[in-house]
């Protein structure tokens, strides 16, 4: 049985970031649906200006096409986000000093941090920074590093330097997927390897991801369940899931109906 579409175009999208480009057939043979589907894919795809069809295939339009990836992102389950987004600023107190991870789902913290004061916060996000740089009775710490245009993201030696000299933050961080066996999951091996350091640093960590990333592990670890002190979400989740937060003395947040 082949993938569900927002599946199909993640991978496509991982696929031309990793690659550069791609094929419909092999595409179609590796996913498990038919060339057709790919090409319709791609047609969709290519509308929302993140890929640019090719004859047998697709590349990432322009030079990254600002950030395809990014923009991607930000197209799905918007308003389960803003939803994550509200209720997560309530895990924040004026004074405090944070962290928002790159996702797509920190992004929609940031509307609800001008009602309190003197925070300090620590990004590693271009997209973040330029949201971030109109609250100016909060501090904004930005890690530097190597730029990704895709994730418009910043990584390696420098960006892993500045958190090593920052503790005593939340971080809000976010996952590809979240499992009660496997803890909090990535695909990208880089994203994961910083993320690791950042939830190494933190005081508290707070897990932000609604409710599609739950139990479908990736293929990295970035930290066990137990490294977590809440999770927000957008939906209630499992009796399983509520059975064992409350075994690991994790906070589960979610709209209460």
């Amino acid at each position: 049985m082949g993938l569900l579409a927002e599946k199909r175009r993640q991978y496509i999208l991982h696929q031309l970031r990793s690659k550069g480009r791609i094929r419909v057939t092999a595409t179609a043979r590796k996913l498990g649906v038919t060339e057709v589907t790919i090409r319709r894919d791609l047609a969709y795809m290519e509308k929302k200006k993140l890929l640019k069809k090719t004859y047998g295939g697709a590349v990432l339009a322009g030079p990254l096409e600002i950030a395809a990836s990014v923009r991607f992102r930000h197209t799905k389950r918007v308003h389960a986000k803003k939803v994550i987004g509200e209720l997560a600023c309530q895990m924040i107190e004026n004074g405090d000093i944070i962290y928002l991870e790159a996702g797509s789902t920190c992004n929609e913290i940031v509307p609800y941090l001008r009602q309190y004061q003197d925070l300090t916060i620590i990004v590693n996000s271009v997209n973040l920074m330029s949201r971030l740089h109109e609250l100016t009775r909060h501090k904004v710490i930005i890690t530097g590093g190597q730029y990704r245009p895709d994730r418009m993201d910043m990584i390696g030696p420098v960006a892993e330097a500045t958190i090593r000299q920052l503790s005593g933050f939340k971080a809000f961080t976010g996952a590809d997927d979240i499992s009660i066996h496997a803890g909090i999951s990535g695909a990208d091996i880089t994203t994961v390897s910083f993320a690791r350091l950042v939830l190494r640093q933190a005081s508290e960590v707070i897990f932000v991801g609604d409710h599609t990333k739950f139990d479908n592990p990736a293929l990295y670890k970035i930290a066990d369940l137990d490294e977590l002190d809440y999770i927000v979400t957008d939906r209630k989740p499992s009796p399983v899931w509520l059975k064992t937060a409350r075994q690991k003395n994790i906070t589960l947040v979610y709209p209460k109906e």
